[in-house]
């Protein structure tokens, strides 16, 4: 016979330090028909337990992102494109069997993160053989949620500010 017993150890976080992500990510505009795609990778380095009920855990995280759209409203073939990345401290917030409320424990499968770091813009704008470009480093937000189908699959809504515009994305995360 075994028994269980408690270490006193750190709660299991669905992303746990020694936790490796891969993301990727796509958008849609919606009010210009853009197109957008991200990836990135994020380690998780530490953790501590909010009243030993809920984990709360520390990385780090780089992301890129792609962003364009042409549209004749404008003019023909106008056309904006985006290129930016950067790099983020990230906090992530989970809830446990315990400290999901009992009509939501779906809760329990969640992650929540945020994320604030120095990133990098390349902008293009224009019509053909008239483009402005323009480079800007500044300060960038993510932010989103994943809801994890397995202990190393997730499926993530994340949104995010990259110095000149905002996103939106779906996506997937493997975690290792």
């Amino acid at each position: 016979m075994v028994f269980a017993q408690d270490t006193g150890g750190p709660m299991e976080a669905l992303m746990a330090p020694g936790d490796f992500g891969i993301y990727a990510g796509v958008g849609w505009g919606f009010f210009w028909g853009a197109v957008d795609v991200s990836g990135g990778v994020e380690m998780i380095f530490h953790q501590i337990d909010l009243g030993e009920k809920v984990p709360l855990t520390f990385g780090g995280a780089a992301r890129i992102s792609y962003y364009g759209w042409t549209d004749d409203y404008w003019g023909d073939d106008y056309h904006y494109a985006y290129l930016g990345g950067g790099v983020f401290a990230t906090a992530h917030l989970g809830f446990t069997e315990e400290s999901a409320p009992e009509n939501l424990k779906f809760l329990a499968n969640t992650d929540w993160y945020v994320g604030l770091g120095p990133q990098f813009a390349s902008y293009s704008w224009g019509w053909t053989g008239d483009r402005e470009t323009e480079f800007r480093i500044g300060l960038g937000t993510l932010g989103g949620v994943s809801y994890f189908l397995t202990p190393n699959f997730a499926i993530n809504v994340e949104g995010g500010y990259y110095g000149w515009y905002g996103s939106g994305l779906i996506g997937v995360l493997i975690k290792f």
